[in-house]
């Protein structure tokens, strides 16, 4: 596990949108948050970080998808849970750097769960997580 400062870029609700350079940082500290992070978005992203953390949504990179969509599989895994996913351009953000992922991000792929909450390919980082934020909120009630 990577020790870093998140960066809080929205709270509402108890939920908040937060931003990481790495998703192995991301512990049961971020339970309940939307996680945008610069890490690939492979299937060791969902198992090892966001499921155990408890986070509530996470955007990465695609990572340029990859052989049989390994660079995105952590978006099939947290559907199968519940937890809406999407990840951005490897060529629209630096891989690596959370800030570059949520700035200047523009979403290549979504999850059935995320594109339910009006997350769609085309449109920013930010503006995905604040739909993911949204979705999140309504579930809750």
């Amino acid at each position: 596990m990577t020790h870093e400062v998140h960066k809080v870029v929205r709270e509402s609700g108890g939920r908040r949108i937060i931003i990481a350079d790495s998703a192995t940082s991301v512990t049961e500290a971020n339970k309940n948050d939307i996680v945008v992070d610069g890490s690939h978005c492979g299937a060791n992203i969902a198992s090892d970080y966001i499921l155990p953390s408890g986070a509530r949504g996470m955007i990465g990179n695609d990572a340029g998808i990859g052989l049989e969509n390994a660079g995105i599989a952590s978006l099939k895994i947290l559907e199968e849970h519940g937890i809406p996913a999407a990840a951005v351009a490897a060529m629209s953000a630096e891989i690596g750097v959370g800030q570059s992922t949520y700035s200047d991000g523009v979403i290549s792929t979504v999850n059935a769960v995320a594109k339910k909450m009006g997350v769609a390919v085309g449109m920013t980082t930010k503006e995905a997580a604040n739909k993911m934020l949204a979705g999140v909120l309504k579930r809750r009630g």
